[in-house]
């Protein structure tokens, strides 16, 4: 590795917030397959195996940080959301931020075909990056830089559509009462598809029930109908 290459590593590892104790790492996150194919005589290794631990480490990250942002969210909501934050879409732009372009190892013929304005590439040296920062610094730097970078967008996020569990207790406490209770009063069905009745009690006293495929389902249900019911109350009371 040349000096000048040494230098543009060091100073994209401080973009990335990380020393590296090994730059070989941050190297080969940053070279194509094209690249090393080509290079056979200096046994260079490309990033694809990187590419597919950082997806993994990437996609474990941001889901824990939804669940931690919304732990009793829906499932498939967050399940849409971590694929919209994962995609090449996302994170090509990441990439673009922090200069991976410029700095991609491609082959000549890769080169040539204009792969690097691919932003497909750019989204896989993203990847392959978090890979190299969980193999150099662990869990804790791969998270911290994911954290750093999502952080900003899962912040904008309004409060998730259809958590009316979350949005009742906030009413009751703004009022000063005790938060909900949820019963189950009723299952029916075989095991593999049971169906749920689930009764919402305010101050002990049952107002609302609700049903669904889950109890998580039947209790948003059950929530729901409670806040309607405390909407249609007359304001003063």
């Amino acid at each position: 590795m040349t000096p000048e290459r040494q230098a543009l590593l060091r100073a994209l590892g401080e973009r990335l917030g990380y020393r590296f104790k090994d730059p070989g790492l941050l190297d080969r996150a940053l070279t194509h397959a094209s690249r090393a194919n080509e290079d056979l005589a200096r046994q260079m290794r490309d990033n694809e195996a990187l590419e597919f631990l950082g997806d993994s480490v990437l996609g474990f990250v941001v889901a824990d940080m939804l669940h931690r942002l919304d732990p009793e969210g829906d499932e498939g909501a967050k399940s849409k959301l971590r694929a919209h934050l994962v995609s090449a879409a996302s994170l090509a732009p990441r990439a673009a931020e922090l200069g991976v372009p410029e700095l991609l190892l491609l082959g000549r013929g890769e080169e040539r075909s204009g792969g690097r304005q691919k932003e497909a590439l750019w989204a896989d040296a993203y990847e392959a990056l978090i890979a190299a920062l969980y193999l150099d610094g662990g869990i804790e730097e791969a998270h911290r830089f994911v954290r750093d970078e999502f952080a900003w967008e899962l912040q904008r996020l309004e409060p998730p559509i259809g958590d009316y569990k979350s949005a009742l207790q906030e009413r009751l406490q703004a009022r000063g009462e005790a938060v909900p209770e949820y019963v189950v009063v009723e299952e029916q069905g075989p095991g593999h598809r049971k169906r749920f009745r689930v009764q919402c009690l305010i101050q002990g006293q049952a107002v609302s029930e609700g049903e669904g495929f889950s109890k998580k389902e039947a209790q948003q249900e059950a929530a729901q109908k409670a806040l309607a019911g405390l909407a249609a109350e007359p304001s003063g009371e």
